[in-house]
């Protein structure tokens, strides 16, 4: 599920509990940080909560969904919804084309930084360090893949979908285990990056295949069932598993734990990580405040031209930078037809890959959850239903075409894909262009990482980080009950300390004990939530 920051349009949102709106849907605006993106409620069975208990205030009925967003929302229920989108389609074709290459550009400016950084945390391992213009390059081009795959297929024609952050760790995870496991038998980089390469690919095709499985069997509300805590303490994983790679990447070392944390602290590392942190988390609150599409290119685009200025004032060259640290030091990336030149399937070590099975399986159920997360957001602005199954379908076929050309694990982008909704966009223009922009990076002559500084990539994941953890283990609490809450921190440190599967299935029994023993308070009742007719669930 990609951060909410991506959009600063995006609708935070609660469902108001008063006597005069219980029952009628109203969604109002709060504070920036108390977004809740819910279906509708399961109508059978449902036991009682106190008035005030927080279930009630995250959960009030809302039979029909409505958004109140400055009288632009509404979906297509109202009369005036339908009204607007009439006039939108109506629009001369010579106009809707300019809207969508616009606002595609828009997404591109937003999306290509944060799909390179995503790239490093799948290889933030030392040993694919030299080879990361070609990685990240690698990273694009599933990127491109993945968003020509929504655009095409898609019921939502102005749909972004690309790379997403719910299956770095599981991808990172695997990368990491892969290098290990090459290198303790003996064997060369060449065989190290055949490997990982085919294997993360081969990986994020079978993630596709048990997507469509699960899509095709009509599957996806058993998926959804996987308790919202759990999920909660995996999400607040991704940000601390983000903001760590980002520390170690502008420091220029591997870190796997915290107990690795004191590389950090020497000197001249604080002095590379201090920039680029101070950077994210400013540039994390200039887009909750200023709410501006053009806050964060702004920012990123500020970010690199500071960077570049003190380098003049200092009277650095880029190759002073990069043996200071300030600029990774890479092979230079061939052409853009010899991306794939690290998937030789006679130099992958085989005996590797049965160990990432587990992974792989987890990774199909938590992006298929976080998939219909992405989903029951953009429903939520658009005012109708949305067959999830069909769109498990669309995500695993977009996984499938992924993982056969190279490519990793992505989904919807629902903060992209509900700016792109409310800008007007109800074409296909928009999402092609975004793979357009994408493509055009690849083939450009020469390795763009190269002349980035490592403070950009590792700002941007200290900005994901703050919003993941913020949200996923401070603000939740206002939304849960105390022993959820409680689940939820003790799931993201089992996921800490554990790893990620053993820690969600972890998760998963500390759910069951505690509303199966009474783990609530006393004014408070944890409900098991169901399925409505249409097997939906409430998500946070």
């Amino acid at each position: 599920m990609a951060p909410h920051w991506l959009n600063p349009f995006s609708s935070y949102a609660s469902v108001d509990d008063d006597d005069e709106t219980r029952g009628s849907g109203v969604i109002s605006d709060t504070s920036p940080n108390n977004v809740s993106f819910t279906t509708h409620p399961p109508t059978p069975a449902r036991r009682k909560h106190p008035k005030n208990s927080p279930e009630n205030r995250l959960k009030a009925d809302q039979s029909e969904v409505r958004i109140s967003n400055g009288g632009k929302g509404g979906g297509k229920g109202a009369s005036s919804g339908v009204d607007e989108e009439e006039e939108l389609l109506k629009k001369p074709r010579s106009e809707r084309i300019a809207l969508g290459l616009m606002y595609g550009l828009i997404n591109a400016a937003v999306v290509l930084p944060v799909m390179m950084s995503f790239g490093t945390i799948i290889y933030h391992d030392a040993a694919y360090g030299p080879y990361l213009p070609t990685l990240i390059k690698l990273t694009v081009i599933s990127s491109m893949v993945h968003q020509l795959c929504f655009s095409t297929f898609s019921s939502l024609p102005y749909s972004i979908g690309q790379v997403q952050d719910a299956g770095l760790i599981f991808l990172s995870a695997m990368a990491s285990s892969l290098a290990t496991m090459v290198k303790q038998h003996g064997y060369d980089d060449e065989h190290l990056l055949a490997t990982a390469t085919v294997g993360l690919s081969l990986c994020t095709a079978f993630l596709g295949l048990g997507l469509m499985f699960i899509g095709k069997c009509k599957l996806a509300s058993v998926v959804q069932y996987l308790p919202t805590p759990v999920v909660g303490g995996y999400l607040a994983y991704i940000g601390f598993f983000c903001g760590q790679s980002g520390l170690a990447l502008m420091a220029g070392v591997e870190i796997n734990g915290l107990s690795e944390w004191s590389l950090l602290f020497t000197e001249k590392r604080l002095i590379l990580i201090l920039p680029g942190l101070l950077a994210g988390m400013l540039t994390y609150f200039m887009v909750l405040k200023f709410r501006h599409m053009a806050v964060l290119p702004t920012c990123m685009a500020t970010i690199i031209l500071t960077f570049y200025f003190c380098l003049w004032v200092a009277g650095m060259s880029c190759d002073d930078a990069r043996d200071y640290g300030w600029i990774g030091k890479a092979e230079v990336a061939g052409p853009w037809y010899e991306t794939w030149k690290y998937i030789q399937f006679d130099k992958v070590v085989w005996r590797a890959l049965p160990a990432q099975i587990i992974t792989v399986l987890s990774m199909t159920v938590v992006v298929a959850l976080s998939s219909c997360l992405d989903v029951a957001a953009i429903e939520l602005e658009l005012g109708e239903k949305l067959d999830y199954d069909h769109e498990l379908k669309t995500v695993g076929l977009s996984n499938f075409v992924s993982g056969m050309t190279g490519g990793y694990s992505g989904s919807y982008i629902f903060s992209q894909t509900i700016f792109t909704l409310r800008s007007g966009v109800r074409d296909r223009y928009a999402g092609f262009t975004v793979a357009l922009v994408e493509g055009i990076i690849v083939v450009l002559p020469f390795p763009i990482i190269a002349y980035i500084p490592r403070l950009f990539f590792g700002s941007l994941l200290v900005m994901i980080c703050t919003d993941l953890m913020n949200e996923w283990l401070f603000e939740v609490r206002h939304k849960v009950t105390k022993a959820q809450y409680s689940v939820a921190l003790l799931t993201f440190l089992l996921i800490m300390f554990t790893g990620v599967e053993w820690g969600i299935f972890g998760g998963i029994g500390l759910y069951q004990l505690v509303t199966r023993f009474g783990g609530c308070d006393d004014d408070e009742e944890v409900e098991e939530v169901g399925t409505e007719e249409e097997g939906q669930r409430i998500l946070v």
